[in-house]
């Protein structure tokens, strides 16, 4: 199922919102349209906030690619690594390199809490890197009897 959303880049004006070639440039995101199409569930990009900028720079976010919403395959749950904030931890100008920036990781069906983490998503011994048995979701898949 797809909807529109307005474009966060240019904030739905459909002009490049920093005029670097021309004031009357086209948005780059949208084509100069102002809306783009979403194919559902969509969620705020965390990584940019929803505003389609990187943090801290003139250029289209990493994550969602300027739209200010990503899109996520389900069943999904919030990235225990990142906690949702799709940063990577200890790096904020970084995306989270579990959930991509994302905020937010596809699992499957059945799971439980990861044991070696406890659900944290991050390593015991170094917690800046991610657990390696759930590769920081922290959860797993539910062991077959």
């Amino acid at each position: 199922m797809f909807t529109e959303k307005k474009c966060a880049y240019c904030n739905g004006e459909g002009l490049d919102p920093f005029g670097i070639l021309s004031p009357l440039s086209k948005c780059q995101v949208c084509g100069g349209k102002g809306m783009i199409k979403a194919s559902e569930p969509a969620f705020d990009c965390p990584f940019c906030e929803g505003t389609g900028e990187h943090p801290g720079q003139r250029i289209t976010c990493t994550t969602c690619a300027g739209k200010g919403f990503v899109t996520v395959k389900e069943p999904s749950i919030e990235c225990a690594y990142c906690e949702g904030a799709g940063r990577h931890y200890g790096q904020e100008w970084l995306s989270c390199s579990v959930c991509g920036g994302k905020g937010r990781v596809t699992v499957p069906g059945s799971r439980e809490t990861c044991k070696d983490c406890d659900g944290s998503g991050k390593a015991r011994i170094n917690s800046i890197l991610p657990c390696v048995t759930c590769g920081g979701k922290g959860v797993t898949r539910v062991a077959r009897k």
